[in-house]
């Protein structure tokens, strides 16, 4: 083989490792891998963990981060949904109460004492924060239909009977006692 028809020859491979790879790139970054929209911004805000109690997850269906975790699974018209927006978007916290809350627990990680005053502060907000919660839970119930509120109150008892079944596997097994 001449040295023309070798560099030919592999200018023709390499041409079509390029085109290959393009056209394998291009359908990779088209094709979702969620049909969730809003998984990527989740798991970027969860520290790009799916799951844990690190990750951000949501415990006992608590609704967190302006999302319906609680209603996962169950079908919302789009009155529903605009409702529950809504209501959400009223609730929110305001972004001072954000910044106070956020700027105490980063002096605190940085190894700098807190007052009792600070403690005090972040407990009272706490507490405001989940009688607030409380009441938007109520609020998005009464939204609910009968049915709607049925499929909840399965998918909380199949969530505690799951985590029973983990606590149980977790449970070290019972050691017999030793006689001596």
């Amino acid at each position: 083989m001449s040295l023309k028809n070798r560099f030919f020859s592999f200018l023709t491979v390499a041409l079509g490792v390029v085109v290959f790879s393009t056209f394998t790139i291009a359908q990779e970054t088209t094709t979702p891998l969620s049909t969730d929209k809003n998984a990527e911004k989740r798991a970027s805000k969860m520290g790009g963990k799916a799951h844990g109690k690190r990750g951000g997850h949501m415990r006992g269906g608590h609704m967190r981060g302006g999302k319906m975790h609680g209603l996962r699974g169950i079908t919302l018209s789009d009155a529903q949904k605009a409702q529950i927006k809504s209501i959400r978007d009223s609730n929110r916290p305001d972004e001072a109460t954000r910044t106070e809350l956020k700027a105490i627990r980063e002096a605190h990680k940085a190894g700098s004492t807190i007052t009792p005053e600070q403690k005090e502060r972040v407990k009272f907000l706490r507490e405001q924060r989940r009688a607030k919660a409380q009441i938007v839970r109520e609020q998005i119930q009464a939204i609910l239909t009968p049915e709607q509120k049925a499929q909840i109150e399965a998918q909380r008892l199949e969530m505690r009977q799951r985590f029973e079944q983990r606590k149980q596997r977790k449970a070290p097994a019972a050691t017999p006692a030793i006689e001596g």
